[in-house]
């Protein structure tokens, strides 16, 4: 059962030139004790879709669709694809007729009158094409409603005694849950004009407590003027009724976890070596025990030594704990070791996702491709290093269709006009590509 679940996800930043499509359509889910490893470029999207999850996105970011749906209990997720499929095929005519009118205004002469419906439009289009979890439930009125009745009815029945009612009560608030859309961070902290609550108190529970990120850049990350035991300490001390002294052990104990010697707690960030603060910083990510720790670069700025037991740790703590993990990198040799699968991000979306070996032995994307032609390997006959060639796109205004086709070396008139279909070839694979059956078949393309 996924732990987390980000379905659809498009989060777009508002600048002086437009709308940045930093994350456009994503989906990405993990399951409990999972590590996934999210690679690709630097400006591919991939800072942006962690703060998406932690909901620690800035005051120009805006979620125009999707969800990201963190299920605490798991009780839920067996009912939610039903309801979504139920709410999406109540919503199909709608759509269809709201795009109909669309076309007929925007071919008519354009009017002052028409200019009003006209945004009017497109941005009931864009809710229905982008369900946000609003629009879900907006769909799904009859089926909460009666929900909300059977729980009621089943409560009132098992405080009176009625003991064999206990199972069917439990049924109806997990449907009721997954009908709701209990769970999608995106639904607490979303303002009606679509920017983020600066507070809210179900995210206070999620955020640092069950999701946790280790901030890229450590050396940044950290307060100069307090000694970095004080700081682990507050961020204890915020969520958690305890008092200093018990806090101060607990810091104690996470350091030896992470490898810093205790009696470093007291000194200041610009006492420690690079290596240590991000070990510090892993230390306040995992202060609380959470469920998902999202490590965004963890080894930037540390030498290739440093950097491997970096790996090594994150590793030995995430089996020890079972905690589930996203580790953000540009290079993929960093997270191959580590992470159960690979999802490959290139301007805002994930072009493939599969399990590690499959994305080494059987890769079915050109941009994987060139990512991996891009590294070196310490086994096996020696190549000449090949680079992608060009720059990636800017995500103001995204190549059409293909948004890697004026890079790729396969690509074919119909990857700059028509969008490429998500396929496939085999369980927990899937490509973003006209292509991938036709990789797939030849045995994938990279050759390591």
């Amino acid at each position: 059962m996924p732990l987390l679940a980000v379905r659809n996800l498009k989060t777009y930043f508002r600048v002086r030139a437009g709308w940045v499509k930093a994350v456009d359509g994503v989906n990405l889910n993990l399951d409990e004790g999972e590590t996934i490893g999210l690679v690709g470029e630097s400006g591919c999207g991939k800072t942006t879709l962690a703060y998406s999850i932690t909901q620690l996105l800035p005051s120009n970011a805006h979620v125009f669709g999707g969800q990201i749906i963190f299920d605490m209990e798991g009780h839920a997720t067996p009912y939610r694809p039903a309801y979504w499929n139920m709410a999406e095929a109540r919503a199909a005519p709608d759509l269809q007729k709201a795009k109909a009118e669309l076309e007929t205004v925007q071919s008519a002469p354009e009017t002052k009158e028409a200019t009003p419906r006209l945004e009017e439009l497109r941005r009931k289009v864009d809710a229905l094409e982008n369900p946000l979890s609003e629009t879900y439930r907006t769909y799904l009125a009859p089926e909460i409603q009666a929900l909300e009745r059977t729980v009621r009815d089943l409560t009132m029945k098992f405080e009176a005694g009625d003991k064999a009612s206990r199972r069917a009560l439990a049924e109806a608030k997990n449907r009721l849950a997954a009908a709701t859309q209990n769970g999608d961070l995106v639904d607490i902290t979303r303002r009606p004009d679509g920017r983020l609550r600066e507070y809210h108190p179900k995210l206070n529970a999620v955020r640092w407590k069950q999701i946790s990120i280790v901030f890229q850049g450590a050396m940044n990350a950290l307060n100069p003027v307090y000694t970095v035991g004080r700081q682990i300490i507050e961020t204890i001390r915020t969520h958690e009724d305890v008092g200093p002294e018990a806090a101060r052990t607990r810091v104690e104990e996470l350091y030896r976890l992470v490898g810093i010697p205790a009696d470093r707690i007291d000194n200041f960030p610009h006492e420690y070596s690079g290596g240590m603060k991000q070990r510090a910083m892993i230390a306040m990510a995992l202060a609380l025990s959470p469920r998902l720790v999202i490590a965004d670069e963890p080894t930037t700025a540390l030498d290739v030594i440093t950097a491997s037991k970096i790996m090594d740790e994150i590793l030995r703590i995430q089996k020890d704990l079972h905690m589930a993990l996203i580790i953000i990198s540009h290079d993929v040799s960093v997270v191959a070791k580590v992470a159960d699968r690979i999802a490959v991000m290139y301007a805002g979306k994930i072009v493939e996702e599969g399990p590690s070996a499959k994305i080494f032995s059987r890769t079915i994307h050109p941009y994987t491709e060139g990512l991996l032609s891009a590294f070196p390997s310490v086994v096996g006959e020696r190549r000449r290093l090949v680079s992608i060639p060009g720059n990636p796109p800017s995500l103001l205004s995204p190549p059409n269709a293909c948004r890697f086709h004026p890079r790729c070396q396969y690509a074919k008139d119909i990857c700059s006009t028509v969008d490429p279909p998500e396929v496939t070839p085999e369980p927990g694979h899937r490509g973003l590509c006209h292509f991938v059956d036709e990789f797939y078949a030849r045995g994938g393309l990279f050759r390591g």
